[in-house]
């Protein structure tokens, strides 16, 4: 079994063998779990057997597309999904 993760909106993503990918209900297609980090930034985690999600850290890089994200949202309006 794989970990479960959790997006900043709430939505939950979990393994597809059979895609070999991470899934949400609201998708149709399973993503590679560093696609998903990539479209929603740091994620929650919940290992199995753990009954509660912890965040993951980000790497540098991944701060700083955060922040630069953020900023571009903020100036321009909501230009990020």
């Amino acid at each position: 079994m794989s970990a479960n993760y959790r997006d900043a909106d709430g939505d939950v993503w979990m393994w597809d063998a059979n895609n070999e990918g991470y899934y949400t209900r609201d998708m149709d297609t399973a993503l590679p779990i560093e696609d998903v980090r990539e479209l929603y930034g740091p994620l929650d985690v919940r290992e199995d057997g753990s009954d509660e999600y912890v965040r993951e850290p980000e790497s540098l890089e991944q701060l700083l597309r955060r922040i630069i994200r953020e900023e571009l949202d903020r100036r321009l309006g909501k230009v990020h999904r």
